[in-house]
């Protein structure tokens, strides 16, 4: 039985060979948009602001897909064994893994902001928008920080 529950931990690896594919297929995205974006530079729209925010956007799919990449390696070294990864890429807990979550999703959320400026046809729907926004940001930085001051040992 003992033997049955150690080998359990294998079963992690679907986890990791999902995020490891899905990241290959979100920087596969980023790419698409990158020649997106170049393409719609080349036709003139470098002179329209909303172009800053197809950048913002392109910048935040490689983003996504690189935390899902530090997902995929950081649950191989909690559950399967050890990698030869640089310090500052070791993952220790599932909170480490949740932390780089909550990172990305505070940047894409402001991306989305950003978004809702340009598009917005009234100023009440920007008001509304952006200080919806600024809750959920302000919301998953509490959680950041009390995260970050529990996780504090007394000296």
């Amino acid at each position: 039985m003992k033997r049955i529950v150690g080998l359990s931990r294998y079963l992690v690896l679907a986890a990791v060979l999902g995020f490891a594919l899905l990241s290959i297929a979100t920087f596969i995205w980023g790419g698409a948009k990158t020649v997106l974006l170049f393409s719609d530079l080349l036709d003139g729209a470098w002179r329209k602001d909303f172009s800053l925010v197809k950048l913002l956007q392109v910048i935040d799919t490689y983003l996504l897909a690189i935390v899902q990449l530090i997902v995929a390696l950081g649950l191989y070294e909690l559950f399967i064994g050890d990698l030869d990864l640089p310090d500052w890429l070791h993952i220790r807990s599932l909170d480490d893994l949740k932390k780089s979550v909550v990172d990305v999703l505070v940047i894409f959320v402001a991306i989305k902001g950003v978004e809702v400026l340009f598009d917005s046809s009234s100023s009440a729907d920007r008001l509304r928008s952006v200080g919806s926004v600024a809750l959920l940001i302000a919301a998953l930085t509490m959680f950041r920080l009390v995260k970050v001051v529990s996780g504090k040992k007394p000296n």
